[in-house]
């Protein structure tokens, strides 16, 4: 894969490791046109400790160069970028070779390496850039590849990088640690959620009438930005299933026991006969209407929803959307 510039195209390949058959990569491995690069990163848990990097340089079975280094408070695919980084650099530098064949466990990274775009990592991506257009310009025969390794495999080579990354520990001092923006973006973006999720415990905040719902582990299924938030992400992004199920959920659907408490002039029974049509009625008593279990999952919701394309909605509208 090279970077762009205005002479050349990029070209490049992605193969995962799988694919390569054990007896090709040891006709590999006594090829002395080319280096193997194994690279990871590492984000520990805690946020005592800071981010690692690793690249592991290979020129046949002799092991070139092997480095480790903490990579500061960054995000895991800043710090794999970085490790392909480092190795790309220490195999133009010291392998004297055609070819280079990185193995990582983060696709995504590699892509951003040749990428010399505006990216949280783009000082690393340009002086990969680089080396890699001066590489390219002494040798019209040199290549590179990005070979895919799930981390899970502790495959070879890219296990031992995987193993030596996860071995370095080094705890946040007081001096001052490198950060990247896409690090302090995700440190803002979950303080603003942990602060969300405390004020959603208020119930003048969240609304005396909003229905509680859980997450499969038993805990209150609380508000996220992620994947578009829970509620969401659950209806598959369905502008007309979730134009129902929120004023469902908030307690705000035009039904009797609605317009009772708005003392709106409608009708305040239930199709069935029931005397007040509320939610809790529609959901589990209603004739008129398919029977769920109680709805503790938002699932549950989505499966009534299913089946019931107007319960919820106005009824003017025969899609049952207002």
């Amino acid at each position: 894969m090279r970077p762009a510039r205005a002479s050349r195209p990029p070209v490049g390949e992605v193969r995962k490791a799988p694919l390569i058959h054990r007896a090709a990569f040891r006709c590999i491995r006594f090829n002395w046109f080319i280096a193997l690069a194994a690279t990871d990163g590492s984000v520990p848990q805690s946020n005592q400790y800071q981010a690692a990097s690793a690249a592991i340089i290979y020129k046949g079975h002799h092991k070139l160069e092997r480095t480790r280094y903490v990579s500061g408070r960054v995000t895991t695919p800043d710090a794999e970028l970085n490790a392909i980084s480092c190795a790309v650099r220490l195999a133009v530098k010291r392998a004297n070779c055609q070819h280079i064949m990185v193995f990582t466990d983060s696709m995504g990274s590699a892509h951003r390496a040749v990428d010399p775009g505006v990216h949280s990592g783009q000082a690393f991506s340009l002086s990969v850039c680089r080396v890699l257009q001066e590489w390219f310009e002494a040798d019209d025969l040199c290549r590179i590849t990005f070979v895919y390794v799930p981390s899970a495999l502790r495959w070879d080579i890219h296990g031992e990088a995987h193993k030596y990354v996860t071995e370095l520990k080094v705890r946040v001092g007081r001096r001052k640690t490198d950060n990247s923006i896409d690090a302090l973006r995700s440190r803002v973006a979950h303080s603003v959620l942990d602060s969300w999720n405390s004020t959603f415990q208020d119930p003048t905040y969240r609304g005396s009438e909003f229905l509680e719902l859980q997450q499969p582990d038993g805990r209150p299924l609380q508000p996220s930005y992620l994947n578009g938030g829970p509620w969401l992400s659950t209806f598959g992004h369905s502008i007309t299933e979730f134009a129902r199920v929120c004023p469902c959920i908030t307690g705000h659907a035009p039904i009797g026991a609605y317009y009772r408490r708005f003392k709106i002039n409608e009708p305040h029974g239930c199709t069935c006969g029931a005397a007040l049509q509320s939610r809790q009625h529609i959901l589990f008593r209603c004739r008129d209407r398919y029977s769920v279990h109680y709805p503790r999952f938002l699932g549950d919701i989505a499966s009534f929803m299913k089946y019931n394309p107007t319960a919820f909605g106005f009824n003017r509208d025969p899609s049952g959307v207002g």
